[in-house]
């Protein structure tokens, strides 16, 4: 944010609800999910736009209609008031929210036209976890600014960084950023981040990621259909996600939003006594198994998830 600001000269910055970009002060006012609500007023400036997808549906929005709530808010704020647009490539904790076809692609030309900066937050989607090193890539897009962390080290130590395009790079040659903390550019942090880059390239995990995508997804359709529990699931690699329903027509998350419930509490006991750790958040359980899982360790870790998913089927009541 600070970095978007300094170099724009504007203040504004756009941020979608269905998103978490952190727990300091910037960075909680930038998050839209309720983790956000105890940290208010939070800073100035920052201003919502419409998600790819909405609570309690099993579809993305269509492209065009995302794209036009971004031009809306763009249109009312003023262009030239705007310093960059926020997004997480691939929404994570708030349900491996996959943008439809075309979605990024429209986000940067969209900034392109009315001169504001594009941040892509890769901070859950980077490194391996889709498949590619960066979940942008899929998208063929370049962002002018990025952030990322956890992957940068497999957070054996903390490490987060922000990548900026060359003439972003270049404009702070000349023009100070205050920006300074007291570990910043850690060397043993950074000897850690250099490690864990050999390793996922020495040891294949970013293809071992994109090889396993369709096999995790498999899984997932299968498990569909099979438990009338299972309303929807996505992937992208090895980044992954089961919606539990109650009901699939209506459309009846097993959950109210930022809830939980008896069935989601006792899936989450029976998955950690029988060895698999999965997050279980709302109504969702994330599917994202360390990059160097084996074909059979992932077998192994949906079986277990199968089993459980009979206890979300005894709550279906259509």
């Amino acid at each position: 944010m600070k970095f978007a600001r300094h170099y724009t000269g504007k203040h504004k910055i756009l941020a979608r609800y269905r998103s978490y970009h952190g727990a300091t002060l910037g960075a909680m006012t930038l998050t839209g999910d309720p983790r956000r609500w105890a940290n208010e007023p939070g800073i100035v400036g920052v201003v919502r736009y419409p998600d790819t997808h909405r609570w309690g549906e099993a579809e993305p929005r269509p492209v065009a209609e995302s794209l036009q709530g971004l031009e809306d808010v763009i249109r009312y704020e003023g262009a030239a008031t705007i310093a960059a647009v926020f997004l997480e490539t691939i929404v994570g904790t708030n349900g491996i929210l996959i943008p439809p076809d075309g979605y990024i692609a429209g986000v940067r030309e969209i900034c392109d036209r009315n001169g504001i900066l594009m941040v892509a937050d890769e901070v859950m989607a980077g490194f391996g976890r889709t498949g590619k090193w960066f979940a942008i890539d899929h998208a063929g897009v370049t962002p002018d600014l990025m952030t990322m962390a956890k992957g940068l080290t497999s957070s054996y130590l903390p490490l987060g960084a922000v990548a900026m395009r060359p003439h972003i790079a270049e404009a702070f040659e000349s023009k100070m950023f205050y920006g300074g903390l007291t570990y910043s550019s850690h060397p043993v942090s950074l000897a850690a981040s250099l490690a864990t880059i050999r390793v996922y390239e020495e040891d294949g995990l970013i293809e071992n990621a994109a090889r396993l995508g369709p096999v995790m997804r498999a899984h997932h359709e299968r498990l569909a259909a099979k438990h009338p529990s299972v309303g929807a699931h996505r992937n992208l690699g090895l980044f992954g996600i089961l919606d539990l329903v109650r009901s699939r027509d209506p459309w009846t998350p097993m959950t109210a939003f930022n809830g939980t419930s008896d069935e989601m509490k006792a899936i989450g006991k029976y998955l950690r006594d029988n060895g698999v750790y999965a997050m279980l958040a709302n109504n969702s359980i994330h599917t994202n198994p360390p990059l160097c899982i084996t074909e059979a360790q992932l077998a192994e870790g949906f079986e277990v998830i199968d089993a459980a998913l009979d206890i979300a089927d005894q709550a279906v009541t259509g």
